[in-house]
């Protein structure tokens, strides 16, 4: 069962940090994110991509270990 766990683990820190790299490229360069139409549009490209970042770095910090809670024993 620790392999599966460890893969998803290793999964999430990859993606984690691609999408930290994609967001703060986008938080520096607002221009290459096309807007969106929906219903309630956001304030501005560096919103959407501020909040991608902060996701991204969630996932960054499962993967890697530092967000989930001590083991129980």
């Amino acid at each position: 069962m620790a392999t599966p766990y460890n893969l998803i683990r290793l999964l999430c820190l990859l993606a984690g940090a691609a999408g930290a790299l994609a967001s703060l490229w986008a938080l520096i360069d607002p221009s290459i994110m096309t807007p969106t139409d929906s219903l309630i549009p956001p304030p501005s490209l560096r919103w959407r991509a501020a909040f991608g970042l902060v996701f991204s770095l969630a996932l960054l910090g499962w993967g890697a270990g530092v967000l989930r809670h001590r083991e129980l024993p």
